[in-house]
């Protein structure tokens, strides 16, 4: 598959992902299971980067896939809150427990309810 453009939109993205975790290029290298030389010439800007390794990156930052390949260029941007809805999903999918599945939904129905009934009172 073929490398993906935006590079410099996404060394950005991938510094300000790594700072706020406070992780350094070994810590990325080490949790998204990439060799250090290659998150360094990522952010170096002297590589593009391919599905591949967008999808490991995606894993160690615990992000949707999808997220990823929008800041590269491989998919077209969304509006920031259909991208706050793909988060969301993301880490609903991840809860593989049925009982802590039903938990999340009763929270969202209740904080639903909570933010209506605020909305009225204004």
């Amino acid at each position: 598959m073929a490398s993906v453009g935006k590079n410099h939109k996404f060394n950005d993205w991938l510094v300000r992902e790594m700072s706020k975790r406070g992780w350094s290029q070994s810590d990325l290298a080490r949790s998204s299971e990439l060799n250090r030389a290659v998150i360094n010439k990522l952010l170096n800007g002297q590589t593009l980067p391919r599905p591949p390794t967008l999808e490991s990156i995606a894993r160690a930052f615990k992000v949707p896939v999808e997220q990823v390949y929008r800041v590269a260029g491989l998919l077209p941007d969304i509006p920031e809150n259909e991208s706050y809805l793909e988060e969301v999903m993301y880490h609903i999918r991840q809860i593989q427990n049925p009982q802590h599945r039903a938990t999340v939904l009763l929270l969202i129905k209740a904080l639903t309810l909570e933010d209506e009934q605020e909305r009225k009172r204004k």
